[in-house]
C-alpha cells in the first residue's frame, strides 16, 4: 500500500504532479468521510467493538503495506513490463536516497498509496449492513483504506529528523512509524521491517520468518530468485538525476 515518491526523469521538474495522483487523493478522502457520514447514521455502528475494529483496521493496513513493500523491494526489476518503471523503480531507488521523498509534494507523496486504498474503500459498498458481521467486515475494509492511505505520508515523516510536533508525538508512543524502528530497514539487503504504516506487524513477522517463507515458496514454485538484479537498483544513479547521494 506504499509506493515512494517517483523520482525525476530527464527534463522534468523533480516530482512532476500528476492529475491521476490529485483524483487519487481526494477521491479515497471522499470515501473515507462518506463510509464515516453513513456508518454515523446507523446507531449499531456505536458500540464497543468500533474502535477496536478501527484499531484492528490500522493494523491491517500495517499488514498490507509490508506485502506490498515487500514485493516492491524483493522482485522484478525497473525493466520489468507494466510496473518496473512506474512501481519497481521508485522501491530500489529510495534505498539510495532516502531523504530524496522529503522534497515530493503531498499529493505526489500520497498518491499512489491512496489509489492503492481506493479497492478497500470501495468494498464496503458491497457488503450488506443488516447483520453484525456484515458491519464489522465493512467497517474493517473501510477502516484499512482509511489508515492506508496515509502510509506514504508516515513513511515520509519517518525520514524526518524534525517532524511536526504532533506527528513526533505519536511516533514516539508507536502509534505511526517511527525514525528509529524504519532506520532498521535502510541496511543492506533492506530486507527486514517492511510495515511502514505503523510497524506494528514487524516484531511478529520477523520471528516467524514470514517474508523469508514467502520468498522460498516462490522461488520453489516459480525459480524466480529474490532480489535478482545483477546491479541492484539501489545502488545505481537513477538515470535523469543529479543528487549526491543522502543516506
Amino acid at each position: 500500500m506504499n509506493t515512494p515518491a517517483r523520482p525525476s526523469t530527464q527534463g522534468e521538474p523533480e516530482f512532476p504532479l500528476q492529475p491521476i495522483e490529485v483524483v487519487s487523493v481526494l477521491g479515497a478522502i471522499g470515501l473515507v468521510l462518506t463510509h464515516v457520514a453513513l456508518f454515523a447514521r446507523m446507531p449499531e455502528f456505536w458500540h464497543w467493538t468500533t474502535p477496536v475494529v478501527i484499531v484492528l483496521g490500522l493494523l491491517g493496513a500495517d499488514f498490507f503495506a509490508a506485502v506490498l513493500h515487500w514485493a516492491g523491494d524483493t522482485w522484478g526489476t525497473e525493466h520489468t513490463p507494466w510496473v518496473g518503471r512506474r512501481f519497481l523503480h521508485p522501491f530500489r531507488y529510495h534505498h539510495a536516497r532516502p531523504l530524496e521523498m522529503l522534497k515530493s509534494n503531498f499529493f505526489t507523496t500520497n498518491g499512489d498509496t491512496a489509489l492503492s486504498a481506493l479497492p478497500f474503500l470501495l468494498v464496503p459498498f458491497l457488503i450488506p449492513l443488516g447483520t453484525a458481521g456484515g458491519r464489522i467486515t465493512a467497517l474493517f475494509f473501510a477502516a484499512v483504506g482509511g489508515w492506508g492511505m496515509w502510509t506514504s505520508q508516515f513513511h515520509q515523516w519517518a525520514h524526518m529528523k524534525s517532524p511536526p510536533r504532533v506527528v513526533a508525538w505519536l511516533q514516539r508512543r508507536g502509534a505511526i512509524l517511527s525514525r528509529e524502528h524504519h532506520r532498521k530497514h535502510h541496511k543492506a539487503p533492506f530486507a527486514t521491517n517492511y510495515g511502514i504504516t505503523t510497524g506494528w506487524c514487524d516484531g511478529f513477522l520477523n520471528a516467524i520468518r514470514f517474508f523469508q517463507t514467502l520468498e522460498w515458496s516462490v522461488t520453489k514454485l516459480t525459480g524466480c530468485e529474490p532480489r535478482s538484479e545483477s546491479v541492484p537498483i539501489a545502488t545505481e544513479r537513477p538515470r535523469g538525476t543529479n543528487q549526491q547521494e543522502v543516506s
